[in-house]
């Protein structure tokens, strides 16, 4: 009788000891990566489909962000019946590959649904955004919205690590304040971003936990396999940057179940 004491004893001692153990570990992940549990999906709010008819205008800082950043929603977006431009602000031109680039953007975009006479090219450089008259860059950017008259406008967070999706986002909260203007942003560049970064296309995309907090509206878009279909394949149209082991993982590993945004509607 004691025997058996002693082991059922031992049995829950484990338990007990198991499950600090995985707590504790959770605990070091979440510190060290600064990232949510799958289950954190289930909290965020979904970003709605538009309608058709509404006009969707993307501002994508180099050619593969509008595809790996928000390719499910453009992609969805157009079988809803929506109009869809997209905006290319710089040239992709840091290693000489401008053409090339350009027609992977093309291609991408149009494998999306975008038809190409909905696409800007502001033929910025690359990499040198923050350096530019910013007066002058937002007039460029102001221009484009007066001629599209968005109903949604996209861009890239102001807190991206990259600097030319700051200053995109940053000029595009400038332009929006105090105007009626609903903008979603979308983050493609942080540290540990997505994880894991590599393709892992049956998981959820889930925010930095350090760019969580009450005063950001994060939203989920969940994608139908075919239009995640739709963005892997227009994903693979950048051969080019999916040479480079580094980048490569950065564009499969933002194929997911969802895509993120961050809604901004300012009045």
């Amino acid at each position: 009788m004691k025997r058996s004491f002693d082991k059922n004893r031992l049995i829950k001692n484990l338990l007990i000891t198991g499950i600090i153990i995985a707590a504790v570990g959770w605990l070091f992940y979440s510190w060290y990566y600064q990232s949510l549990p799958q289950a954190a999906i289930y909290v965020l709010n979904d970003l709605p489909l538009p309608k058709a008819g509404e006009n969707i205008l993307v501002f994508s800082p180099h050619p593969d962000d509008e595809t790996i950043g928000v390719g499910g929603f453009i992609a969805a977006s157009e079988k809803a019946g929506a109009n869809v431009w997209v905006a290319l602000v710089t040239n992709g031109n840091k290693r000489g590959l401008e053409y090339m680039r350009y027609g992977e953007f093309i291609r991408a975009t149009g494998a999306l649904g975008v038809p190409e006479n909905h696409l800007f090219f502001l033929g910025y450089p690359d990499g040198s955004l923050y350096r530019v008259n910013q007066t002058s860059f937002d007039a460029n950017l102001q221009n484009i919205i007066n001629q599209v008259q968005p109903d949604i406008i996209i861009a890239p967070d102001p807190k991206d690590y990259n600097r030319d999706h700051r200053t995109i986002g940053e000029a595009i909260r400038r332009i929006t304040a105090g105007k009626n203007k609903t903008v979603y942003y979308y983050v493609v560049h942080y540290p540990h971003f997505p994880l894991p970064q590599s393709y892992d296309p049956n998981v959820y995309l889930l925010p930095p936990l350090r760019l969580v907090s009450p005063n950001e509206d994060w939203r989920k878009f969940v994608l139908s396999p075919s239009v995640e279909n739709t963005k892997r394949n227009a994903v693979l149209e950048y051969k080019s940057q999916l040479a480079n082991p580094f980048l490569q993982s950065l564009l499969l590993g933002l194929i997911r179940k969802n895509e993120l945004f961050v809604v901004s509607s300012h009045s």
